[in-house]
């Protein structure tokens, strides 16, 4: 067998955060406050239910637990990161609802007017699928199959990557990352959260000590 080594040059980082505070009490807690906040289906015809963006800003405890949560993943990924910025902050927030056997899922999108985003897993459901983020592979004339990537589970054709809805999960990944979900098919609502974040304060702040943007939020 000649050696061989396989590199990776251009590997999209996804991290993943376990919520210590959730638990089924949270979750009755939070849906039952979910269901009385302004939301409406949106992504017509796919139709999930979405809510107004500023659920981070709502002073319901149930909230605020899990936006704390949020912020101290923010802080952990930015120190991970080296990131050059004082903080990542949450811009927007909102709940994600497909009812049980609905079949409603959220089309191929990214995040615009953002840095990082994310998908957070309150219950079981329908997996996330991201898009192979390399585009002259993924449109390209010559496509040779690889068996081992071409799933027949309806979910994940060609090379894709899934991840699957684990409730109590948060991932957060760069916002041009295309995703979309799968069809709610499953006897059980799917909810979830997303959020995205901007870096502010001072931004890439260079060797002469000024920053190449201050950025704070209104």
């Amino acid at each position: 067998m000649i050696e061989e080594k396989e590199l990776h040059y251009f590997p999209v980082k996804i991290m993943e955060y376990t919520d210590p505070g959730w638990s089924p009490e949270w979750v009755e807690e939070f849906t039952a406050w979910a269901r009385g906040f302004p939301a409406q289906q949106s992504n017509i015809p796919e139709g999930v239910i979405t809510s107004r963006t500023d659920m981070h800003k709502q002073d319901a405890p149930c909230v605020q637990r899990v936006v704390k949560f949020f912020n101290e993943c923010l802080e952990q990924y930015k120190e991970r990161f080296e990131l050059n910025c004082e903080q990542l902050e949450l811009t927007l927030s909102w709940f994600n609802h497909a009812p049980s056997m609905s079949g409603w899922g959220h089309p191929l999108h990214r995040h615009p007017m953002s840095y990082v985003s994310s998908v957070y897993y309150i219950t079981e459901g329908a997996p996330t699928i991201f898009g192979d983020p390399c585009t002259p592979r993924t449109s390209d004339t010559l496509d040779v199959w690889q068996d081992t990537l071409m799933k027949s589970d309806g979910w994940n054709l060609g090379i894709n990557e899934m991840y699957q809805s684990n409730p109590g999960k948060l991932i957060l990944f760069p916002s041009w990352l295309h995703h979309f979900s799968g069809r709610q098919l499953q006897d059980i609502d799917r909810w979830t959260l997303s959020f995205n974040a901007l870096p502010t304060g001072k931004v890439n702040v260079g060797p002469n000590g000024l920053p190449q943007v201050n950025l704070k939020l209104l």
